[in-house]
């Protein structure tokens, strides 16, 4: 018998904050298995480890979480950062328990005001695999457009397409990621 889609939930019922010490453990328990941890964090080997998330941070800016009644449901950062020019998003994670909710669609939202209207970027973009069919409709829907494939190699041996995806301030001003 197949299983209910869970329910959006309203945006007003999650909230953010930049990361803390404390917050690490949790999103290590967002990746369920190697393939996972993979597309999250491509770098990190199995299984996550607090010391790989804090490593991280050395070359991250603005980590960010997001809560759904104080319990950490969502993470994100910037993965690189040229002040006055472009970031890169990345690992953009949202807790198993809670996909499909919107976490990731705020997260994403916070993480492009972020970039936008506090640091004044002309520019913001990120990577995704094409299996991520979620994520990449998710961004399509919120302006993000294609701008380069490469070919990848998965661990396990799979030939992928990661796809690097663009939104520009006017096409964010101008819908304000309605996705």
């Amino acid at each position: 018998m197949p299983t209910a889609a869970p329910v959006p939930t309203p945006a007003a019922v999650f909230s953010h904050r930049p990361l803390t010490d404390a917050d690490i453990p949790h999103i290590c328990r967002f990746a369920r298995d190697r393939e996972e941890l993979y597309f999250l964090f491509p770098r990190a080997t199995w299984p996550l480890t607090p010391e790989q998330v804090r490593a991280s941070l050395a070359v991250r800016r603005d980590p960010t979480v997001v809560l759904r009644g104080g319990e950490v449901v969502g993470y994100a950062n910037f993965a690189t950062f040229e002040e006055g020019c472009s970031a890169s998003l990345g690992n953009v994670s949202a807790a198993p328990w809670v996909r499909r909710t919107g976490v990731a669609k705020h997260l994403v939202r916070i993480m492009m005001d972020r970039a936008f209207d506090h640091h004044g970027l002309p520019e913001l973009v990120l990577r995704c695999f094409n299996t991520n069919t979620p994520g990449l409709l998710l961004y399509a829907a919120m302006g993000f457009g294609p701008i380069a494939i490469e070919e990848r190699t998965a661990p396990w041996g799979d030939r992928l397409a990661l796809l690097t995806l663009r939104i520009d301030r006017a096409r964010w001003d101008a819908g304000r990621g309605e996705g």
